[in-house]
């Protein structure tokens, strides 16, 4: 006989973020068990991201990356390449193709760039660096400057006035560090080198990246991390730099994973993304695993991909960090706002992403591409629609053994005006679903968006809560309830999940 109807409700469903590494029985209802481009909002809601426009302006087509930097006058200087070219954007009114004039016979665009004292500079190994001045208006070889020879290495930093390279085809264990100002100084004046091999403290190994954070260079090997300071604990002065710290068993496996988030430093390891920045300020405390509740699913992942072509980009004004992995069209976005208890951060995942880098600006997220440089905006892909997936734990009503007949469920969602989604349930860990469409019915702008604040509403006024009947036979000893919606133009969050069922005879 089929008891009374039981209920859960999911608050601020997928407030979690992923969980693909605990048993899915045991999760806390907030996790997800996936999360595909969705976002964690402003208000701990699980959302819709946020789509790609590109942008107008002729900038070629399967461009690698991209630099912004700020000349002494405040004139902002935007570029981008490919394997062939290079485009400048000056605060004009378009990008315009940049003459290179140096040595190089290009057919790669996996530089990496760094500004310093009103020049931007690139490096990428087995090539000679480049640069470009806004005073000449080209890009040249940082050779020609006349300071003399400039290792060919494959990471940049620019901090404390001066620019810090490593990893060239035949040295991965020297860091130089330019003149001060003067990034195109490594043989004269307070210019110089330090090798490393004599405090590497198990054997050989090899510089990846490079950091810096509270007046420390952080120099990231593939198998330690070795941190080098001096007693200023702001600036860094190379003639009374000393050794830090040597961190052990633990290291860089992408150069341009590394990013600082001005209170911390997140890199990908080898066994996830971690954070150095409470190491650097507390010994006593362990480093921060940030993809611990996907660690697995993150590793396996990237053993596969190409190191080299892995990229990322911390966002300040959307408080988040992005691991692309291109060869797989895949981003990790790793919500940076506040850590879970256990000190790692809410994640989702963003597919069918066509993108090769990214770069954060004050105001913007861009993309480069393909088919150019596109900015984080609207809710399309480039004008097409994309699909956004929910789906929660697995639920037996703490009863495993009871029979479960889905009654009702109930979605609350905020904005998607119009929008059309289907609600999915599954029984016993299959991976047949039961499908519902549902339609949100169109909305109007929120009075208080105007009256009050006088500007325009961010959300919809009213909200969904429809019911959803199962069909007869449906029934499981656990179940799963599935959210996805194509989202075509309209931001769309879910306020709240209720799934209503009857429990039969226990077997």
């Amino acid at each position: 006989m089929a008891k009374e109807l039981q209920s859960a409700s999911i608050a601020a469903p997928g407030f979690y973020g992923l969980n693909t590494q605990e048993s899915s029985i045991t999760l806390a209802a907030g996790f997800a068990l996936q999360a595909d481009n969705c976002v964690i909002d402003k208000f701990g809601r699980l959302g819709a991201r946020k789509g790609y426009q590109y942008l107008t302006d002729d900038v070629g087509s399967n461009l690698g990356g991209a630099h912004r930097f700020l000349d002494i006058n405040g004139t902002e200087y935007f570029g981008c390449w490919n394997h062939q070219n290079f485009y400048i954007y000056d605060g004009g009114s378009s990008f315009i193709p940049v003459t290179y004039v140096g040595s190089n016979v290009i057919t790669d665009s996996n530089w990496q760039a760094a500004t310093l004292n009103d020049a931007a500079y690139l490096f990428q190994r087995e090539y000679e660096p480049i640069y470009f001045s806004p005073t000449t208006g080209q890009i040249d070889d940082v050779v020609n400057v006349g300071h003399g020879t400039v290792p060919k290495a494959n990471t940049v930093l620019s901090a404390y006035g001066r620019l810090w390279i490593a990893d060239t085809a035949d040295n991965k264990t020297t860091v130089w560090w330019s003149d001060l100002l003067d990034g195109a100084n490594f043989q004269s004046g307070t210019a110089g080198s330090i090798d490393l091999s004599s405090v590497l403290v198990n054997g050989n190994d090899e510089i990846v990246a490079l950091g810096a954070q509270n007046g420390r260079l952080i120099i990231f090997c593939r198998n330690n991390i070795i941190i080098y300071g001096d007693n200023s604990g702001q600036s860094l002065d190379p003639v009374q730099m000393t050794l830090v710290e040597v961190i052990a068993g633990v290291g860089c496996t992408a150069r341009d994973s590394v990013q600082n988030t001005g209170q911390d430093i997140l890199f990908l390891s080898d066994d996830g993304l971690r954070s150095l920045g409470r190491i650097i300020q507390e010994k006593s405390q362990p480093m921060r695993d940030i993809s611990k509740n996907i660690r697995d699913e993150l590793v396996r992942t990237v053993q596969q991909h190409d190191r080299s072509t892995i990229k990322s980009v911390y966002s300040a004004d959307n408080a988040f960090y992005l691991l692309l992995l291109p060869e797989y069209q895949r981003i990790y976005c790793f919500d940076m706002r506040a850590p879970l208890q256990d000190g790692s951060a809410r994640v989702t995942i963003w597919d069918n992403i066509p993108h090769t880098n990214m770069l954060s600006s004050p105001d913007e997220l861009y993309f480069t591409g393909i088919d150019g440089l596109a900015r984080y905006f609207g809710y399309t892909d480039d004008g097409s629609s994309y699909v956004m997936k929910y789906y929660t734990n697995y639920f037996d009503f703490d009863n495993a053994t009871a029979l479960k007949f889905l009654k009702r469920l109930s979605v609350t969602l905020i904005g998607g005006s119009g929008q059309d989604f289907i609600l999915k349930v599954g029984y016993d860990y299959s991976d047949s679903y039961r499908s519902f469409p549902v339609s949100i019915s169109s909305q109007t702008n929120a009075e208080y968006g105007v009256a009050e604040y006088n500007e325009d509403a961010e959300y919809t006024v009213g909200t969904l809560s429809d019911t959803v009947r199962a069909p007869v036979g449906g029934q499981g000893n656990v179940l799963q309830v599935g959210f996805e919606a194509t989202i075509n133009s309209v931001e769309l969050s879910m306020q709240k999940l209720d799934i209503y069922v009857k429990t039969g005879r226990v077997y």
